[in-house]
């Protein structure tokens, strides 16, 4: 579906709590070819309600996606990924 979302002009990013090494080790090994920020402290997660803190273990991010339009608005918060892996841009 990513080609789809770029003849569209779509901008395709990722954010993740990981740091930057761990997140271009993922980018590779999964060969993802969009941006995935490092998001570490958690601050862009907890302004879009996706994380998670665990007493113990840190902060972790929900896997969410949001298509935000052209102006920075929200239109849309997919927020069942986990189990909906494989049609998540469906």
């Amino acid at each position: 579906d990513i080609e789809n979302y770029r003849a569209l002009n779509a901008q395709i990013v990722g954010v993740s709590v990981d740091a930057i090494e761990k997140n271009n080790q993922f980018c590779e090994e999964e060969q993802l070819d969009f941006m995935l920020l490092s998001d570490m402290g958690g601050k862009v997660s907890k302004a879009y309600g996706s994380a998670l803190s665990i007493p113990g273990f840190g902060t972790f991010s929900n896997r969410q996606t949001y298509l935000i339009d052209p102006n920075g608005y929200v239109q849309f918060v997919f927020t069942d990924v986990e189990s909906k892996v494989a049609r998540h841009s469906a």
